[in-house]
């Protein structure tokens, strides 16, 4: 079941008049997975919304004024995701640890290569060894193809679209060789469960567990 992050939830958090005043927003744990209500809060600054269950970076291309940008374990499954974040200049910290993204190759080099505006990732600074190297760096051909495309604005009929794996149905011809990248997503997301369990009390898991069989006896 999808659980948004709402505008009633922000104000309770924040105390905020309204979403055009929140500045800064500290969501931590809540089991979130979907935040595109971001977009309604052009004044953004500081967003932590680490440990939830975020999917996908779209919403917050809308917040032009976000200098702050707090995933850690989430649900981020790759690093065609940061195409959303080249449109906020002001951003200079993000986190995106224990994010499957952040399990690829080379992931800090591509990172910086992408945002060169960030002064630190990950909660450590970008030296200016690094800044220097990532202007040199390029990234396999597929990743560049794909954060290059933030340059161009997408359809508004693709607007509710959450990743750019699934943006177009694939054709009869197609269709096969897309599937490994989606069986590379499942292993990721899989991989990113397993590690947020290991944070789990016994209380907790007893929820998980519940949570799994249910989902179990939907499927048959």
């Amino acid at each position: 079941m999808s659980k948004p992050l709402t505008a009633e939830l922000i104000i309770m958090k924040t105390k905020a008049g309204n979403l055009e005043n929140v500045k800064n927003l500290n969501l931590w744990g809540n089991e979130i997975d979907d935040v595109r209500i971001v977009k309604d809060m052009p004044n953004l600054e500081v967003l932590s919304l680490s440990v939830n269950k975020i999917s996908t970076l779209k919403p917050f291309q809308y917040c032009k004024k976000l200098s702050e940008l707090y995933l850690r374990k989430n649900l981020v499954p790759d690093l065609s995701e940061l195409r959303y974040l080249q449109g906020l200049p002001l951003l200079k910290v993000l986190w995106l640890w224990d994010n499957p993204c952040a399990e690829v190759p080379n992931y800090r080099e591509t990172v910086i290569a992408a945002l060169p505006n960030l002064v630190k990732l990950d909660n450590q600074a970008v030296t200016p060894e690094e800044r220097a190297a990532s202007s040199k760096y390029e990234p396999p051909k597929n990743r560049v193809r794909e954060i290059e495309q933030v340059k161009e604005p997408e359809p508004t009929r693709k607007e509710r679209d959450p990743s750019p794996i699934v943006r177009e149905n694939p054709s009869r011809h197609n269709r096969q060789r897309k599937e490994p990248v989606q069986d590379s997503k499942n292993e990721n997301i899989l991989c990113a469960v397993l590690a947020l369990i290991k944070e789990l009390d016994e209380t907790n898991l007893e929820i998980v567990r519940k949570e799994v069989e249910r989902k179990i006896v939907g499927a048959r």
